[in-house]
């Protein structure tokens, strides 16, 4: 019985979980640093349709969820209405930042990615920061 139980209890755990959003950058960079984690900041905006489906497909495909769950504290922003530091900026969006947890840029991405070609940009991602020597 334990056998059957435990399989399921894992597989609804991982389908119903979500990305765990902060609502602020100053909130967010502060939690980055007491968990000692990264810094993962989707900027979005409304009318953009490439952000909504990279919401609803990618961000909340189990596996990438874990992982960012895991590894980082993530970040929700609007572009035309939130507030944000200038080195955030940016004209076009869905844009994707992968931050240390000073705040620092390692790596950013531009634009719609499937579940698949996200899980590589996440591992080439944990490379930079392997190579640059942060957490």
């Amino acid at each position: 019985m334990k056998n059957i139980l435990m399989p399921l209890l894992f597989s609804l755990t991982l389908f119903g979980s979500q990305i765990e959003w902060q609502k602020d950058y100053e909130s967010a960079l502060a939690h980055a640093k007491e968990s000692n984690k990264r810094l993962f900041v989707f900027m979005s905006a409304k009318e953009c349709k490439f952000c909504k489906k990279l919401e609803e497909t990618t961000l909340k495909d189990p596996e990438i969820v874990a992982k960012i769950n895991k590894e980082y504290v993530s970040l929700y922003l609007d572009k035309d209405t939130d507030t944000y530091p200038s080195h955030l900026r940016t004209e076009a969006v869905p844009k994707l930042y992968f931050l240390d947890k000073e705040g620092v840029i390692v790596d950013d991405s531009l634009g719609y990615w499937d579940s698949s070609d996200f899980a590589f940009t996440l591992d080439d991602v944990q490379r930079k920061f392997q190579k640059k020597g942060t957490k």
